[in-house]
């Protein structure tokens, strides 16, 4: 069974500026699409824990934050950001 992938409005702008920012942009949108594809068909072996239903994930050249809703199979993205940007 899939789950259902929903992105916070947080998520979306974050996800949205940094594709708009990137010098290559399909690449942010490739990750983001296998991102969806990992969270809608196996989240439980996405990532890692961090605290109750929290997790991260990385799939270069992004990371996110993400809780799992089992019983109504519903994933949320609450955050992403560049994991691939240095910093000064």
């Amino acid at each position: 069974m899939t789950y259902r992938v929903l992105w916070t409005p947080h998520a979306e702008e974050r996800l949205t500026a940094t594709v708009s920012t990137a010098s290559a942009p399909e690449v942010i949108a490739a990750a983001a699409r296998e991102i969806d594809r990992q969270l809608a068909t196996k989240p439980w072996r996405f990532g890692e824990s961090r605290y109750d239903e929290v997790r991260i994930g990385f799939v270069r050249p992004l990371g996110i934050h993400f809780e799992i809703f089992d019983d109504v199979r519903t994933v949320i993205v609450y955050d992403v950001w560049r994991i691939d940007v240095k910093k000064p």
